[in-house]
């Protein structure tokens, strides 16, 4: 084949392609409710929540958290609160969640504040659900690079091309989505999904939860207690920002199931407890937790997660130890 034949051949591959392009582009920039799972709609959710397109409950006390504080509370009937824990969050994406917040609402007077001990050493969260919905602005990365150790790989290798295929839609980020919706079809339950979010003050529905689990959790995989110095200077960052807004913050961990607690490493435990005191003498106004703690198996609907059982108990004794002792 000549070079002018190469060329006409490559033109029109372009003309092809270009257009498909922009459709695909439009359609995941405009159509999410229309392709997103749960987990997507969730952050989906939270993204348009924080700009002001869903209405916020009132609320003067705010939960930052993931999915082990999310099926673990029921928000209702925590007075003047709402919820923003999303599942696999860690600082980073608390951080950025309470600046907006206090960029568009009221001040609240108080932050619960809960990160899982998994939270402080791995992401899970930051690049597929935070950055692809748009929750991580490019403000917010170049600020989020510019903390980041050269030697911390918390998020990664190629941080800036990977934040740019999100950026232009890249195929393979969005496919298992769409595939499951079938193009089209997951506007209806998106729709039902976010109204009882909005219900929940926030909370999530955590469907499929067992009576009962005796699985190990994530940190029992863990010989040492080592947080990310980017995950550990964005904690910093929460602590700090309230601490300039003269928001009351209350950090607390969430149960494990007391299989996983017995087979945490003792300095594991150790390094955790050490790390979080000093953290409360840096910043003395608040109640910092130290301790790591378990509820019985049969609280759990997994690993990590408290089952309804779980959830009604934990609320309860939230309730009594925390919100009504601030």
């Amino acid at each position: 084949m000549k070079n002018k034949d190469l060329k006409k051949l490559f033109k029109k591959g372009i003309l092809i392609i270009l257009p498909l392009y922009v459709l695909w582009v439009l359609y995941i920039e405009f159509m999410p409710m229309y392709y997103n799972r749960p987990t997507n709609t969730r952050w989906y959710f939270l993204k348009e929540s924080l700009s002001g397109k869903y209405k916020i409950s009132s609320a003067n006390k705010i939960f930052l958290g993931e999915s082990r504080l999310n099926a673990g509370v029921d928000f209702t009937k925590i007075s003047n609160s709402y919820s923003f824990a999303s599942g696999g969050s860690t600082p980073i994406e608390m951080y950025y969640v309470l600046e907006k917040y206090l960029q568009n609402h009221p001040k609240p007077d108080t932050v619960f504040l809960s990160v899982s001990p998994r939270f402080f050493s791995e992401i899970f969260a930051f690049w597929h659900y935070a950055v692809r919905n748009n929750v991580i602005t490019y403000s917010n990365f170049k600020e989020i690079i510019s903390h980041k150790n050269k030697k911390d790989t918390v998020l990664g290798n190629f941080c800036l091309p990977h934040y740019f295929l999100y950026k232009c839609d890249y195929l393979a980020y969005y496919q298992s989505d769409v595939l499951y919706n079938y193009v089209f079809g997951g506007y209806s339950e998106n729709k039902n999904f976010i109204k009882k979010m909005q219900e929940l003050r926030g909370g999530r529905p955590h469907p499929g939860l067992k009576d009962s689990c005796s699985k190990l959790n994530y940190e029992t995989k863990y010989k040492h207690f080592i947080p990310s110095p980017l995950l550990e200077t964005y904690f910093d960052k929460i602590l700090t920002l309230c601490t300039k807004e003269d928001i009351t913050i209350i950090f607390f961990s969430m149960p494990m199931n007391k299989s996983s607690y017995k087979n945490l490493s003792l300095s594991f435990i150790s390094e955790y407890k050490k790390f979080m005191q000093k953290t409360q003498q840096r910043f003395p106004a608040f109640v910092i937790s130290d301790s790591l703690y378990s509820y019985p198996d049969k609280y759990f609907g997994d690993a990590s997660h408290l089952n309804k059982k779980g959830k009604e108990k934990f609320t309860n004794d939230f309730i009594n130890h925390l919100y009504n002792k601030q």
